[in-house]
């Protein structure tokens, strides 16, 4: 093969891969995350942490498994940090996410947050009290959607 056939080879390939890069360019990919078997007691945790600081994360679900637990109340909470302080973290109002008195049985609970914007970071967390000597644990996932 001589060196012009190999420039013009050369040349197609990256032509190609350029094409490539701009037709995936803002197409939007499912992500889901998984958070096993953390426990919890008188405390919170984080379950899940994501910053937008590439680009708009959109229709963050999340979802995580209770056990049984006449005793304890869970409170869910989405925080997200202010414009500009990436240190700072404070509670979202919208969605409302309302506190989990005493699981009666095992259960799934499921949460839409919404989109993350971009330049911003934010935290899902459980807090739970009342638990009395039980470590209660907890299974997650979550599922967003990303710009390649």
């Amino acid at each position: 093969m001589g060196e012009d056939q190999a420039k013009g080879i050369r040349h197609l390939i990256h032509t190609r891969v350029a094409d490539a890069d701009t037709k995936l360019s803002g197409l939007l990919v499912q992500v889901t995350y998984f958070n096993t078997t953390q426990t919890v007691r008188n405390n919170s945790i984080t379950l899940f942490a994501l910053d937008a600081l590439a680009g708009t994360i959109r229709e963050i679900f999340v979802s995580f498994y209770l056990a049984l637990d006449v005793a304890a109340t869970f409170t869910p909470g989405w925080y997200v940090t202010r414009a500009g302080d990436l240190i700072t973290f404070t509670a979202q109002a919208v969605p409302a996410l309302a506190a989990i008195a005493t699981p009666a049985a095992n259960a799934y609970y499921s949460y839409s947050l919404g989109d993350l914007a971009w330049g911003l970071q934010g935290e899902f967390r459980l807090a739970q009290d009342n638990a009395g000597a039980a470590n209660v644990l907890v299974d997650a996932y979550m599922t967003v959607l990303m710009e390649l």
